[in-house]
């Protein structure tokens, strides 16, 4: 009984190769035609992710399939398939070998999270400030500049060319990474090109007339609150989440109550004309926020000497070390490594690797290439460089 099971499980296993083997064919065969694909959006401009065609290819595919209970299993079949193909893609057109003197922003749809006021906000006016390209005057009347709720929606607002650039936070220097960012430019067609380092100087602010006794309620955003853990605790104060650390200064200064007070910075205080009840509170004075300049537009800049990737190691002993090892051999200076959760994939992880090096350099693309080679997943975020800002 136990030799006929054998027998027949072998059978199986013949018909499910026999299966792979046709598969692979095709596979091979899709590849050579997503290659043709990937040189005509390479000499037409066409952006890689095309959201709304690979909608429709997968809603076609699924409506062909007879047994639906098998539909979830081959929807995630033809996403991995998709995401195979944009990664093959982007390896074929490479990041871009298109070199600007600088940031181009004049007459650039210009976006960042919270409302004026916020620390991003800060930032994209130093920036504008900075640039010489870009008009100094009237900056803050510049009607090219949009503001937006979630680093969701304004990842969104590029990735569908709403706007040109946009400035999002990366990381914090005492609390660690923004974790949503790096997930949102890994999963649109986003291209980092360019990175800020903004001192971050927390202040308590009330509305006018107000004083540190009245207060009850504090609302910021959750990294102030982590950043100012040690000035809070001596105080009872009920703390209320928001979204931005301007946003809840725009709220506090609605509401013009003197039991409220929000954590937020000194351009905050200008724009809502809040009342200064305790200046720099946060727990380390060097407190600094990466930013990242992004853009829906694949450029790099001169005097860019940083790349930023996203690579998945092989399920096996020994597969990171062996990425990491790249790096090494090719005498590149890695930076930063740090896992992301792979969402349609439990307990399978992403790795966010910042390194120093330029596309053009012949060791760059020789690591990228054995790179590519030995995970299963890279993508380029970008190829850029860091503005020290005059503020």
């Amino acid at each position: 009984m136990d030799i006929n099971k054998n027998l027949d499980l072998e059978e199986i296993r013949e018909k499910i190769d026999r299966l792979d083997s046709q598969l692979v064919k095709l596979l091979e065969e899709r590849l050579h035609i997503v290659q043709e694909v990937a040189q005509f959006k390479k000499l037409t401009g066409k952006k890689i992710f095309d959201e709304k065609r690979e909608k429709e290819v997968i809603q076609k595919n699924l409506e062909r399939v007879e047994n639906k209970e098998l539909n979830h299993y081959i929807e995630l079949i033809l996403k991995d398939i998709m995401d195979s193909s944009k990664e093959y893609q982007k390896f074929k057109i490479g990041i871009s070998t298109r070199y600007v003197n600088d940031l181009e922003l004049e007459n650039k749809k210009l976006g960042y999270t919270g409302v004026p006021g916020s620390y991003a906000y800060e930032v994209l006016m130093n920036l504008l400030k900075n640039n010489k390209n870009s008009n100094i005057y009237n900056i803050e009347e510049n009607k090219n500049i949009f503001h937006f709720n979630s680093h969701k929606d304004l990842v969104e607002a590029v990735h569908t060319n709403q706007i040109d650039i946009a400035i999002l936070p990366i990381e914090n220097s005492i609390v660690g990474e923004v974790r949503d960012s790096i997930d949102l430019i890994n999963t649109k067609n986003i291209h980092i090109i360019g990175e800020v380092r903004h001192k971050i100087s927390h202040n308590l602010l009330g509305v006018k007339g107000s004083k540190i006794e009245d207060i009850k309620n504090i609302y910021s955003h959750e990294q102030a609150f982590m950043q100012c853990s040690e000035f809070l605790s001596k105080h009872e104060w009920h703390l209320n989440r928001m979204t931005n650390t301007a946003i809840s200064g725009k709220y506090i200064a609605s509401k013009d109550k003197k039991e409220n007070a929000c954590i937020a910075n000194m351009k905050t205080k200008e724009v809502y004309n809040l009342e200064l009840l305790k200046e720099n509170i946060n727990n380390e004075e060097e407190n600094y926020t990466r930013f990242f300049i992004i853009s829906n537009e694949d450029i790099v800049i001169d005097g860019s000497d940083k790349i930023s990737i996203v690579t998945s190691a092989n399920n096996e002993s020994g597969a990171l070390i062996g990425l990491l090892q790249i790096f090494y051999k090719y005498g590149l200076n890695m930076v930063n490594l740090k896992s992301r959760p792979r969402v349609s994939k439990p307990w399978e992880y992403y790795f966010y690797i910042d390194f120093e090096g330029n596309m053009s350099s012949e060791k760059v693309k020789m690591a990228l290439e054995e790179m590519r080679e030995k995970s299963n997943y890279l993508q380029i975020l970008g190829n850029y460089k860091l503005y020290n800002l005059e503020i």
